[in-house]
């Protein structure tokens, strides 16, 4: 008797044990584990500016400052770090000659209409995560007269053709940033701002030039700088010397790379206008400056001003005790434009390929793609068309092709494989791919 009471007893404590376990309910039991393995870190406030234009591009872009902590849940079992990867187009001089803008006036209505002569551009421009140019005109308004060279003045619709095109931001600090004065300077950044174009190296006040334009692409931060060695022995407005135009100087190249920093960018990307025109080298000075600038906070170097095109280089260099790949296009050629001589009638679309793992951000390779400007007889005046050259693929183009410009495009693509092609360095020709999503 006494061994059956110590039995039923030993089994009544061991019930009474294991009964929050026998009847806890399911559903608690599984939240109660997940609590367990997740810790939550909350992330201080940040400040970008600006901010990135959302897929349709439609959107004017505004300074943006986040007040509420964000808050992320992390996972003690996940061992998989975040990942980003984008690509970023460029190309070269937007300079729209007399004979340009003859060619896209419509009498009839008394417009200007760029679209179709940038439009086979388009699809390669469009699909990179962002795009630059550099904007050799201004856009001062019709009052200033619309003019080529040597005084630069275009219409408005250049700016929204550019966008429509797949454009998102332009350089404007070049040799002909003064072109139409300090009004045609402030004239030309509403102008952009009214359509939604953003800009960097010219600016309306100190605290305009003092902001760094860093813009978030895919959850990675990339800081664009601006610069022009001269401005066609022009001075800086009076009273407005310290910011109007961003000048070339490698200490302030440096300052404002470190300043983008400090607002968040993974990437610094520096457009120099610099160089001798027409030269397809790069002088002494152009060299050095890279190199210095290189070492001071800037990742990727795009040149113009040249208006051919000018080699690539990739070099590795230490930054903070790691090693790091660094790119320069010396000059980038000329995207838009009506000069006909051999190299000038030619540039590059170079495409940057970013990637982010983790914390930390690599600039993968640089890909190009030549461009070439067609020009055809019109019934009033001349037809001009920017036509992507891919070996092997007619452009789509409303424009037929002579005889003449195949054997042109030929030329350019071998041009540009005999002074660019270094796949051993990652500088190779686009590939579909490279712009697959």
């Amino acid at each position: 008797m006494r061994n059956a009471l110590k039995f039923v007893g030993a089994a009544l404590a061991v019930i009474l044990f294991c009964s929050p376990l026998i009847f806890w309910p399911a559903d608690d039991g599984q939240t109660a584990a997940t609590e367990l393995s997740q810790a939550t870190v909350t992330v201080p406030p940040t400040v970008l500016y600006p901010t990135t234009l959302p897929p349709d591009q439609t959107t004017t872009t505004t300074t943006e400052v986040s007040t509420q902590p964000v808050t992320t849940t992390t996972s003690t079992t996940s061992t998989t770090e975040a990942f980003a990867r984008i690509t970023i187009a460029a190309v070269g001089d937007v300079m729209p000659h007399d004979a340009i803008l003859d060619s896209v006036y419509d009498p009839q209505t008394e417009s200007y209409d760029f679209r179709p002569v940038l439009a086979p551009a388009r699809s390669y421009l469009a699909e990179a995560d962002y795009a630059v140019a550099n904007l050799e005109t201004r856009l001062a308004g019709a009052e200033a007269g619309y003019t080529g060279y040597p005084v630069f003045n275009s219409p408005l619709s250049l700016g929204y053709a550019l966008k429509m095109t797949g454009i998102d931001l332009v350089a404007t600090a070049n040799n002909h940033a003064l072109d139409q004065g300090w009004e045609g300077l402030v004239g030309t950044l509403d102008r952009l701002d009214s359509i939604g174009l953003a800009s960097v190296g010219t600016y309306r006040s100190a605290k305009e030039r003092s902001r760094p334009f860093v813009v978030d692409i895919r959850g990675i931060k990339v800081g664009f700088l601006n610069y022009t060695e001269w401005l066609n022995g022009l001075s800086l407005p009076e009273g407005h010397e310290d910011y109007a135009v961003s000048m070339l100087d490698v200490d302030i190249v440096a300052q404002d790379a470190a300043l983008a920093r400090m607002w968040g960018a993974d990437v610094v990307i520096a457009l120099l206008h610099w160089g001798d025109e027409y030269e397809r080298q790069p002088n002494e000075n152009q060299v050095e400056l890279a190199e210095e600038i290189r070492s001071r906070g800037v990742d990727v170097i795009l040149g113009s001003h040249p208006h051919v095109v000018q080699p690539i280089e990739h070099v590795f260099e230490y930054e903070n005790w790691r090693m790091k790949d660094k790119y320069v296009a010396y000059s980038l050629g000329n995207f838009l434009s009506a000069q006909r001589e051999r190299y000038r009638d030619s540039g590059l679309m170079a495409y940057i390929h970013i990637e982010k793992r983790g914390l930390r951000t690599y600039v993968t390779g640089l890909s190009y793609l030549p461009v070439y400007v067609q020009v055809t007889p019109g019934e009033s005046s001349e037809q001009f068309r920017v036509l992507p050259v891919l070996l092997g693929s007619q452009p789509d183009t409303d424009i037929e092709l002579t005889a003449d410009d195949e054997e042109r495009m030929t030329a350019i693509w071998q041009e540009a494989r005999d002074m660019l092609y270094r796949p051993g360095q990652d500088i190779s020709p686009l590939l579909p791919a490279d712009l697959d999503r």
